[in-house]
């Protein structure tokens, strides 16, 4: 039946158990069950982004291949569309006003609370550093950003209120991406602040879904983050494979070694601060475990620990040339996890890359060693992968 299907290019799935079954047995075996029910999650994941879209905000960010947005892929093979708009339509509705007003006074008083009073070490040389005030301005600045991408994707009912009708509708967007880099963070604070809270379970309305959101309008790390939460219901963290360091490359810069699950070797993943908090590790199982909850577990207490274990340091201004605060954090090890990332392979399409393994910590001293050795304003989390003996792909 499924080799008919597939010669008639029509869908079809089989779910086979282990064990055969007698015909009076009624029951539906685990593993039958698991498979049932990752069916159905696909489906539903399938279902959801039908239809939707993704909204590029800008254009292609310093080159980046991933940030080279394929409408047709996105057409063909997820059933979306893209929709495009200018960065500068975010400056023109918060300079208009175009926002709602009493969500962004809760908002910004929430954000003095929680983030401003845990602002991180400013690296910036002395030249660089901006004022008690222009850091005051950014915090805002990247406040009503936030609201105002979000209005972008989702619509807000409140603008129609206030006579923005157009605007209030929305781009039905599911996933979206921010160009940034260079022309935005050259002159305005960066989006990190607003990445990173779009990305996380909660804000200043409370617990809620996540909303993937890509840094550098990396298409394909949104759609990557997209399939993953869609299917997990889960936040999802935007990091760039930085390093691969081997337990000998370890020991040479840092004359200690490896243990645990990070002796095989640790890969280091790490971006410019848009990541969600979800992945500080700071949530908690019934086992006492950390986790990236769905946001039906999150407890207020589970935020808090998110927000108590992350600073914001005021961003690179070698870099980040008109400012703006990225997230730091250090994600606690033990965390299962998956990375994921969609690459599209010129004359094959897309090609979906998989790798299993645990979030890691490690010697205090290995840290900063590494950790010096990018920036250090930026979330770090230590991966590694789970091996298959005799058949080590990394």
């Amino acid at each position: 039946v499924l080799a008919a299907h597939a010669q008639k290019g029509l869908p079809a799935y089989g779910i086979y158990g282990h064990d055969v079954q007698d015909l009076s047995d009624n029951t539906i075996p685990e593993d039958v069950a698991e498979k049932i029910l990752r069916f159905a999650r696909a489906a539903q994941a399938v279902a959801t982004m039908r239809g939707k879209s993704y909204l590029s905000m800008g254009g292609t960010c310093m080159g980046i291949a991933g940030s080279i947005v394929n409408a047709d892929f996105f057409e063909e093979y997820l059933g979306m569309r893209v929709e495009y708009i200018d960065l500068i339509e975010c400056i023109r509705r918060m300079e208009l006003g175009i926002y709602d007003h009493e969500e962004y006074e809760r908002a910004i008083k929430w954000v003095r609370e929680k983030c401003v009073t845990q602002e991180g070490k400013n690296w910036n040389r002395e030249d660089k550093i901006k004022s008690r005030e222009e850091l005051d301005n950014d915090w805002e600045f990247s406040t009503k950003l936030m609201i105002v991408i979000r209005d972008l994707l989702k619509g807000n009912p409140r603008l129609k209120e206030m006579g923005f009708d157009e605007e209030a509708l929305g781009h039905n967007a599911i996933c979206a991406g921010f160009q940034g880099q260079r022309q935005w963070t050259d002159f305005y604070p960066n989006c990190d602040f607003p990445e990173s809270m779009l990305n996380t379970s909660f804000d200043w309305n409370g617990i809620r879904e996540a909303i993937p959101y890509a840094t550098e309008n990396d298409c394909l790390n949104g759609v990557s983050m997209l399939l993953a939460h869609l299917l997990t219901n889960r936040g999802v963290m935007f990091s760039d494979v930085r390093t691969f360091w081997s337990p000998e490359a370890v020991k040479r810069v840092t004359g200690k070694e490896l243990t645990g699950l990070a002796a095989p070797g640790i890969i280091h993943l790490i971006n410019s601060g848009a990541t969600t908090l979800d992945a500080t590790g700071q949530m908690t199982n019934a086992n006492g475990e950390p986790e990236m909850k769905q946001p039906w577990d999150i407890t207020e207490a589970d935020v808090e620990a998110c927000l108590k274990n992350t600073k914001w340091s005021p961003a690179d201004r070698l870099y980040f040339r008109g400012g703006g605060f990225s997230s730091t954090f250090y994600s606690k090890g033990g965390m299962p996890v998956t990375v994921i990332r969609v690459n599209l392979v010129k004359g094959l399409g897309p090609v979906l890359q998989l790798a299993e393994g645990w979030t890691v910590e490690v010697e205090e001293d290995i840290f900063n060693t590494i950790n010096m050795r990018t920036d250090r304003t930026w979330p770090t989390t230590f991966f590694t992968p789970r091996l298959v003996p005799g058949n080590d792909a990394f």
